[in-house]
């Protein structure tokens, strides 16, 4: 296991348990936790190492010092042990320590982690699931895998417990899923439990378990129409909404939403574009808004515009005409708009520009998201010369994200929010 030349007990190891005590561990690697002079490890892996005379440091948040301490501990030739849970390499404290302290310090020792034991313990094939740590993370994390797969597994925490991830799950309308709560995998109050998921959101679980999700359905309708209530005015939550999620999620944001819906002057009764629908956020927000008017959305990306289609159905709106095209085509045949949302323009700002200001009804509005600099250009250049009162709002908004035991935040990208309207006599 060691690199050729270079004798194990020069190299942190990094020791994996599976259940409890060390009984499964091999021989040789007893005698490496026996003979440790620093032993690091949770709680729980100390306690089951009472004879041990080496000095112990309990891995909690301290990860920094952790590594800290190993590495200064290696310099001083002491033998250095640092015990995980299953695979230390499978969302363990091992990819940690080789970043800080590098490859050729450490030596992996993996047992069986606690997620490949929970699918053991159900009976599932898990070499299609989605594996997803909520391990201080927000819950949110958990939608790619609602969307593109049947089968998940969770590694779960202190505030992403299985109740609540049940209960996240009923609440965005997706009911069609079985759960397993395997609690102290590997240990003498080891329990794994089959339940439906309003089972799930009204149980008590150990602190130490692993969920795992089933679709009912196959895998292929995954959120293809379920129902999905949401009570207030506007700002619908991102996470209602089915939408493509690249790293930078194909949505307009909850909060540039909210403004730009602000700016657009709405009433009951008012026809509005939008330009770009991408997945329908805005277009579902105009209707709610809109319940008297009509809605026209355009998007050229024939995946994100069966994406509106799905979202229409989610919400039960049928006052939005969905089209798939690249605009300008296509708005000839809209009536004329009391406002314009542009959220995309596929590098035809000015022709777009152009039809709006010609089609726009007297006292409408054109409310644009840019997100580049060139589209800001064509934007105010176009207007430069124009009878128009614009104006130009830049969003920055950062969302709260948990880091540990701690929380700190987590920038979104910044948005133009640019506003035209024609200047009154």
């Amino acid at each position: 296991m060691s690199l050729e030349g270079e004798a194990p007990e020069n190299k942190i190891a990094v020791i994996g348990m599976e259940g409890e005590g060390i009984d499964r561990l091999t021989p040789e690697i007893r005698q490496r936790i026996a003979a440790a002079d620093l032993l690091m490890g949770g709680d729980r892996h100390l306690a089951r190492l009472p004879g041990s005379s080496a000095e112990r440091i309990a891995i909690g948040s301290n990860l920094k010092e952790i590594a800290e301490r190993a590495l200064s501990g290696l310099k001083e030739g002491k033998r250095v042990v640092v015990l995980a849970s299953g695979d230390p390499l499978f969302y363990g404290i091992g990819a940690f320590l080789i970043k800080r302290i590098g490859k050729e310090r450490v030596e992996i020792y993996p047992a069986v982690s606690a997620m490949q034991l929970a699918f053991a313990r159900v009976k599932e094939p898990w070499q299609e699931a989605a594996l997803v740590s909520l391990h201080a993370k927000p819950i949110e994390n958990l939608l790619p895998a609602l969307e593109e797969k049947g089968l998940i597994g969770l590694f779960t925490d202190e505030t992403n417990t299985p109740d609540a991830i049940a209960r996240f799950l009923l609440e965005r309308g997706d009911t069609d899923w079985i759960g397993w709560v395997c609690e102290q995998l590997g240990g003498v109050e080891e329990r794994v439990r089959a339940m439906p998921l309003e089972e799930m959101a009204r149980g008590t679980f150990a602190l130490l378990n692993v969920v795992i999700l089933k679709r009912k359905k196959p895998a292929e309708s995954a959120g293809a129409d379920r129902p999905v209530r949401w009570e207030g005015a506007f700002g619908i939550p991102d996470d209602l909404f089915v939408y493509r999620r690249p790293k930078a999620g194909l949505i307009t944001k909850k909060e540039v939403r909210v403004v730009s819906l602000a700016e657009m002057g709405l009433r009951r009764d008012s026809v509005t574009w939008d330009i770009g629908a991408g997945s329908g956020s805005v277009s579902i927000e105009l209707a709610r808004l809109c319940p008297e008017g009509e809605v026209l959305a355009i998007e050229k990306n024939r995946e994100d515009f069966e994406l509106i289609e799905r979202n229409m159905r989610r919400f039960g709106i049928k006052t939005i005409t969905p089209v798939c095209e690249r605009a300008p085509k296509g708005l000839d045949h809209f009536p004329d708009p009391d406002a314009v949302f542009i959220g995309g323009s596929g590098g035809e700002m000015e022709e777009i520009l152009s039809v709006c200001t010609v089609r726009l009804k007297p006292r409408g509005r054109i409310v644009a998201n840019l997100i580049t600099l060139e589209n800001l250009h064509h934007f105010s250049h176009f207007f430069k010369e124009a009878q128009w009162e614009v104006s130009y709002t830049l969003v920055q908004v950062s969302r709260s994200k948990p880091i540990l035991e701690m929380v700190r935040y987590e920038a979104l990208n910044p948005i133009t929010i640019a506003v035209a309207k024609r200047r009154t006599e």
